[in-house]
């Protein structure tokens, strides 16, 4: 069968059911670097990563005959990658690093800025090229708790939909929404500091 055919979904997944060693190879070659990608950025560790990455392609091959097709195959993979990161986490007992609320901005009653917001200018453009600031933002969003990580990552990083990072969690449509802004707004917010006083905590 052309190599190109298994980049179909429906392909795939038939000759998956089927054992074909050319659709183990397409689909470790089409999803290993996003797999292994997302896993790092929930799990902040490599060997853990690719331990992770190696567990969702073992299911995803013992599964394939599960799949049901309601959503898209890409979708049913993060998912399997995002338990697996998460019952990696837990059997680890690893403690939540940063507290989210003490970075959370205050308002008013009439839900407005209680203090005032920075802008971010040309300033703020200028050293988003910086190498440094690139890591400075890594580190940050790995200081994130991993319920608020896993969302901004699969919304922001990998570019998904909010309905599709719903499907993939779990979670309703306003829950992604509500922690994906809260992610962001920690992140602004601690890159704001950052940029002002020029050091990390």
């Amino acid at each position: 069968m052309p190599a190109e055919r298994l980049y179909d979904d429906k392909v795939l997944l038939e000759e998956l059911r089927k054992g074909s060693p050319e659709a183990v190879e397409a689909l470790f070659e089409r999803f290993h670097g996003k797999i292994y990608g997302l896993a790092m950025s929930i799990l902040k560790n490599e060997s853990d990563a690719e331990e992770a990455a190696q567990d969702v392609f073992l299911t995803v091959f013992r599964k394939a005959d599960t799949f049901q097709g309601n959503s898209a195959l890409y979708s049913w993979i993060y998912r399997i990658c995002v338990n697996a990161c998460l019952m990696r986490l837990r059997g680890k007992r690893r403690q939540e690093t940063v507290s989210i609320e003490e970075f959370m901005p205050v308002l008013t009653e009439e839900g407005k800025h209680a203090g005032s917001v920075e802008a971010w200018g040309k300033e703020v453009e200028r050293k988003m090229l910086n190498k440094e600031l690139g890591q400075v933002i890594k580190k940050f969003t790995e200081d994130l708790s991993e319920k608020y990580r896993v969302v901004f990552v699969l919304s922001d990083v990998e570019g998904l939909s909010n309905e599709e990072t719903a499907q993939i969690l779990g979670l309703s449509v306003p829950a992604v929404k509500s922690r994906l802004h809260r992610a962001r707004l920690y992140l602004r917010e601690q890159l704001s500091r950052y940029l002002r006083e020029g050091k990390l905590d």
